[in-house]
């Protein structure tokens, strides 16, 4: 008899690893978190609220997203360039687009290498990049949580929870990237003590190792470093709970994995380094990060996120959010508490509790935490108060996970459990008392209002369930109902910010369209329209530019010939309006000819922002009127094409930004590129390499001779070629690792005799 497709799809679905059912459920939830996004219901495009250049439609109110802007500033726009580049077979080593041009790749948040940032050319590449990272999150905490010894049920609930963590929630920028390859990290430590411990395969190592690299190519290097000071913590813990006899072999698989692991980096920290030696890295330098802290009213943000509202939403609070790292969540917290106090990995947890402990002080330099922690290095040039947010978020969500465990089979953890819902009940009373003064006077919406109440009750209703199911601990059913409590929390407060995403948005296409059929390789400068690096997305250049790094000579070139007293990173960024764009103004009237000489043919100014007469008597005209209403372009008289002669006489043509066709009749010239100037570019003249200078404090220039002369110009940062190489020969190695340790053992045997008798 045949099998039906219903038997066979069975019988198939049984021979699957035991892993594959919790992995779909992680899946299906992390969809369903998504689920506005995935419907088309809201949009996730940062756009709406990053740029000024579109019409949108919201739902109960036009709130944002994600705290960070440079989602769309950075995130977006960058990881599409990137895509897009290596989809075309380049390197993605420089961005055109942006200001007088800069390192894409060394750049870091852009994590131009990262494989998952090849997602950006799909059009909706952003959410599917973050899913990705969400799910990568999940998984891998599924199964360390495994490598713990913690039955299936239990582990699909720790990698639930990290996959929902606040981070991922509220951040939506670069930060966000490493995260994902936090507990990957911790799981290839773990396999590592277990195969040193058990024997069997040496699979650690290759996932620690991995795990380092992908980390540092997802490109937030300050969040790395601390998830890797965490995870030196985690190591630190678990190796003297080993036995004497095994810790010199894991110490050296550890090792090796570190060591491979930078090795791979090498290819994303060797341009990160060259361009920091020539760039502004504002706070990051000299310990003014380390000065920064949050204020206390935001702690009760970690434990009810949105006891404030919305992101941004209420006028007293706009200072907080951009230094807030993620939350914790009520039922979270209370479970955690539990979780101190139960017998199996005791060091661990204390471990975890200590750090969740004193990362939470340190964020709000309370009794000198955060002092204590500048002592470890570069920590003092890193935003502490937000980027340890996501490993005292892992920190919380194990010991929480951990005290299910023990609530289901521990009766003394049963006796704690009301005890630690009473803490977690009296920090929310606290949290509210706290945030009280500063919701006074806020007006909202019938409908928003409604919306916030019924927010406001979630963990208030969360922390009575939790009380209610305590006196029922001994039932079979109490423990899954604590699972749904915790994971329902999560739920809820990752899908409030999908809610405040625009539910329609229409992006004006017409000045877009103008400037890419006009621009061709002059600049344009925006007014609040097209806010950076919004161009690059759009594939027009733009004097404007936001980043950090930010090229030194093109800050210098601005303070002194452009604006001075505009300082990085928010060069051309407007915050204030019409009063900002009429300064902008005012500041191109008074250095007209200097930015005629940075290319700059186009003004794109909101169509309800008169320009200024001083601007119109130098010969400003306009060009373009919007018919949507949002945007007038004007041009300028005279911009320096960007390729251009010091000689009168010669002529040049160029369809490409790199390359040029130079004829000088009359003899040899200057050929001056209006690109920035930095250790990396070559400039080839009829295929012989000539030495480029810089003109005007950021420009580019290279002597031509007379006649017809070919140009081209290769940028690739310095020592990549050799970082390239040894990164590939440290992959060698550890494919050829992974090759010979699945060999059978008597093949190994064989080889090692064989090279013996070699030696003999």
């Amino acid at each position: 008899m045949v099998p039906s497709a219903w038997t066979r799809l069975v019988t198939t679905y049984r021979r699957l690893p035991a892993s594959t059912t919790p992995l779909i459920v992680i899946f299906l939830v992390v969809c369903f978190a998504n689920v506005l996004f995935l419907t088309g219901f809201s949009l996730i495009n940062p756009i709406s609220w990053t740029a000024g250049i579109s019409h949108i439609l919201c739902h109960v109110s036009c709130g944002r997203p994600a705290i960070d802007p440079n989602t769309g500033y950075i995130t977006q726009p960058l990881g599409h360039l990137a895509a897009e580049d290596l989809l075309h077979g380049h390197f993605p080593f420089w961005n055109y687009f942006e200001g007088l041009g800069s390192p894409l790749l060394g750049e870091m948040q852009s994590a131009a290498f990262l494989p998952l940032t090849l997602l950006f050319a799909l059009p909706s590449g952003l959410l599917w990049f973050h899913i990705s990272l969400e799910l990568i999150a999940g998984f891998s905490t599924y199964f360390l949580a495994r490598r713990l010894s913690m039955p299936v049920f239990f582990a699909t609930v720790a990698g639930l929870l990290f996959a929902l963590n606040g981070t991922y929630a509220w951040l939506g920028n670069a930060v966000l990237n490493p995260v994902a390859f936090l507990p990957m990290l911790i799981l290839g430590i773990e396999m590592i003590y277990d195969a040193s411990t058990k024997g069997g395969p040496r699979k650690g190592w290759y996932v620690a190792a991995l795990a380092i690299a992908l980390s540092l190519y997802a490109g937030f290097p300050e969040v790395a470093y601390l998830d890797g000071l965490f995870c030196l913590g985690w190591a630190i813990v678990r190796f003297f709970a080993l036995e004497r006899s095994v810790r010199l072999v894991a110490a050296r698989r550890v090792g090796l994995a570190g060591v491979v692991g930078a090795i791979l980096s090498l290819p994303v920290l060797v341009p990160f380094d060259d361009y920091l030696k020539a760039a502004y890295v504002g706070r990051h330098t000299g310990g003014a990060a380390s000065l920064v802290s949050l204020p206390h009213h935001t702690a009760s943000m970690l434990i009810d996120p949105y006891i404030y509202g919305g992101i941004f939403a209420n006028a007293n609070t706009l200072g907080f959010w951009g230094g807030i790292g993620g939350y914790f969540g009520a039922s979270a917290i209370a479970l955690a508490i539990l979780g101190l106090f139960g017998a199996q990995h005791r060091p661990l947890r204390i471990f975890l509790g200590v750090w969740a402990l004193l990362g939470t002080l340190s964020m709000f330099n309370l009794l000198y935490i955060h002092q204590v922690f500048d002592l470890i290095p570069e920590v003092k040039n890193a935003a502490l108060s937000r980027y340890l947010m996501p490993s005292c978020e892992l920190a919380v969500i194990t010991l929480a996970v951990f005290g299910i465990w023990d609530f289901a089979t521990s009766p003394r953890a049963k006796r704690i459990f009301n005890l630690a819902n009473l803490i977690a009940l009296l920090l929310l009373i606290w949290a509210v008392y706290e945030a009280r003064s500063l919701n006074k006077g806020i007006v909202q919406s019938h409908k928003a209002h409604l919306f916030l109440m019924a927010i406001h009750a979630i963990p208030f209703l969360a922390i009575f369930a939790l009380v209610v199911i305590g006196f029922f601990s001994t039932k079979k059913f109490a423990v899954i109902l604590v699972t749904l409590i915790v994971v329902g929390e999560a739920l809820l407060w990752f899908i409030v910010p999908t809610t405040e995403a625009a539910k329609q948005i229409t992006v004006d296409t017409a000045p877009i369209s103008f400037l890419q059929e006009n621009e061709g390789e002059y600049r344009f400068l925006d007014f609040a329209i097209l806010n950076p690096n919004w161009a690059t997305e759009y594939g027009l250049n733009s004097l404007s530019a936001i980043d950090l790094p930010f090229p030194s000579k093109f800050s210098k070139l601005i303070q002194t010939q452009l604006f001075p007293g505009l300082t990085p990173p928010e060069q051309f960024v407007i915050h204030d309006g019409v009063t900002g764009m009429t300064r902008q103004m005012a500041e191109l009237a008074h250095h007209f000819k200097a930015y005629e000489d940075a290319s700059v043919k186009y003004l794109l100014i909101p169509a309800s922002v008169p320009i200024l007469p001083s601007l119109t008597k130098l010969g400003v005209k306009e060009v373009f009127e919007d018919a949507e209403g949002i945007a007038t372009i004007y041009e300028m008289p005279n911009p320096r094409p960007f390729f251009s002669t010091t000689s009168s006489t010669c002529t040049v043509t160029s369809t490409n930004p790199a390359a040029a066709t130079v004829t000088c009749p009359k003899g040899p010239s200057t050929l001056i590129r209006t690109e920035l100037q930095m250790n990396g570019w070559r400039a080839y003249v009829n295929g012989h390499e000539v030495t480029i200078s810089t003109r005007g404090g950021a420009y580019q220039s290279i002597p031509v001779p007379a006649g017809t002369s070919s140009v081209t110009y290769t940028f690739t940062p310095p020592h990549e070629k050799d970082s390239l190489l040894v990164a590939f020969l440290a992959a060698l190695f550890l494919v050829g690792s992974w090759i010979f340790g699945r060999l059978p053992p008597s093949k190994r045997r064989w080889r090692r005799v064989g090279k013996h008798a070699a030696k003999n």
